[in-house]
C-alpha cells in the first residue's frame, strides 16, 4: 500500500493532464460540488482548522518517530528509522493525492486567456499610463464614500460581498458558482506578517485564512481573492483578477479597495519617474492609506520573506505554474486585455 501510495503520488505529480478534460469535468464540475459542501461545513467552526491540522502534525509526526525507533530497541534503530521514513514519505504521498483531489487539480486547467475575449495587443505602455491615472481618479474619488460607513469585518464580508462574487462567477461563464467561506483570522498570523502573507486557503477543507494585521481597506480584496481561489482559480493573476472584479462590482469600500491593490501592480511596470509623478496626483486620504500598507509590509522580516517567496515559488512551479511567483504581476494583462476587464473599469 505504501508503495502504491508512492507511484501513483509521482505519476499524477509528473504525467500530463488534458486542460481541457481538467477544466470540464473537474473544475467545473467535480471541484464545485464539493466545494458546495466542505465550505459551508469548514465555515461552522470558530476557528482555523488549518491551525489544528499544523499543531496536530507537529505533535504527532516527531512523537510517531520517536515512538517507534525507541520501540525498536539499540539492535533494530537503524531498520525502525528506515521504515519510518518510508512511511512518512508514503504519508507525504497521500497528503499530496487528497491535495490534488481535493482542490490542487485546478491548477492544471485552462487559463482564462483560453475562456476570454483576451486580446494581447491591449496591454501596451499607453493603456498603463492610462490605466494608472484612472486608478489615481477612482481612489481620490472614492477614498470619502468608502468611509461612509464602518469597515466590514471579516465575518460580515460574505453578505456585503458574497452578491458580487456571485455575479462574477456567472459573468464568467460558470454553471454552479463556488459559495464564499467565512474568512477566519489564524494563529499563523505572526509568521504571515513576517514572511508578507496576506491569506490563504486551506487546500484539505477549503476554508479562507487570512493575515490578522491586513488593515480594515484591504480585507475586501484580500478575501475577494481568497474566495477566488475557492472557486476554482489556482493561479495567483486569476485569483487576482477575478478579486478584482468581485471588489468594483460591490460598493464604494469593497471599490476602493480593488484600485488599493491594483495601483501598486500597475506603478511597478512604469518607470521611476512616471511613477513618482503617479504618486504626486493622490490626495492626502489615498496617500495616508498607502503609507500605512507599507508600514504594515514593513513589519516583514527580509530573510523569512525571501524563504518564503523562495518556497512558494517552488510550490508554484512544482504545481505547472512556469511564471512561479511572477504570476502574481501578470494580472494586469487580464486587466488590460480582456474585454470583462474593460467593461469593470466603467462599474460606476
Amino acid at each position: 500500500m505504501r508503495l502504491l501510495l508512492i507511484a501513483l503520488a509521482v505519476v499524477l505529480a509528473l504525467v500530463p493532464t488534458p486542460a481541457a478534460w481538467v477544466e470540464s469535468v473537474y473544475s467545473r464540475r467535480v471541484y464545485l460540488i464539493s466545494q458546495n459542501l466542505l465550505t459551508p461545513l469548514s465555515s461552522l467552526p470558530t476557528f482555523a482548522l488549518f491551525d489544528l491540522l499544523v499543531a496536530v502534525a507537529a505533535v504527532a509526526i516527531p512523537t510517531w518517530w520517536v515512538v517507534a525507533i525507541r520501540r525498536s530497541g539499540p539492535r533494530g534503530r537503524v531498520h525502525a528509522a528506515a521504515q519510518t521514513v518510508f512511511s512518512t514519505i508514503a504519508l507525504a504521498a497521500g497528503a499530496y493525492l487528497v491535495f490534488l483531489l481535493v482542490w490542487g487539480l485546478n491548477y492544471r486547467r485552462e487559463p482564462l486567456t483560453a475562456k476570454l475575449d483576451y486580446q494581447p495587443q491591449g496591454v501596451t505602455s499607453q493603456a498603463l499610463a492610462e490605466l494608472a491615472d484612472e486608478a489615481v481618479t477612482r481612489l481620490n474619488a472614492l477614498h470619502s464614500p468608502a468611509r461612509a460607513e464602518p469597515w466590514s469585518e471579516l465575518d460580515q464580508l460574505p453578505v456585503h460581498l458574497g452578491p458580487a462574487f456571485a455575479q462574477v462567477q456567472r459573468d464568467l461563464g460558470a454553471d454552479r458558482a463556488a459559495v464564499t467561506g467565512v474568512p477566519k483570522a489564524t494563529l499563523l498570523t505572526p509568521y504571515f506578517r513576517r514572511a508578507g502573507v496576506d491569506g490563504m486557503i486551506n487546500p484539505f477543507s477549503l476554508e479562507v485564512l487570512i493575515n490578522a494585521s491586513v488593515l480594515p481597506f484591504e480585507r475586501p480584496f484580500v478575501v475577494a481573492h481568497e474566495w477566488a481561489h475557492l472557486a476554482g482559480y489556482a493561479d495567483e493573476s486569476e485569483a487576482s483578477f477575478v478579486g478584482w472584479l468581485t471588489c468594483v462590482s460591490g460598493d464604494a469600500r469593497a471599490r476602493y479597495s480593488a484600485w488599493v491593490f491594483l495601483l501598486p501592480q500597475v506603478l511597478r511596470h512604469l518607470d521611476p519617474e512616471r511613477q513618482a509623478e503617479v504618486w504626486q496626483q493622490l490626495n492626502d486620504g489615498p496617500t495616508r492609506d498607502f503609507r500605512a500598507v507599507s508600514e504594515r509590509v514593513s513589519e516583514a522580516v527580509p530573510v523569512v520573506r525571501r524563504n518564503a517567496n523562495r518556497v512558494y515559488d517552488r510550490y508554484l512551479k512544482a504545481n505547472r505554474v512556469d511564471a512561479g511567483i511572477a504570476s502574481y504581476g501578470e494580472v494586469i494583462n487580464l486587466v488590460l486585455g480582456s474585454a470583462l476587464g474593460q467593461t469593470a473599469r466603467h462599474y460606476r
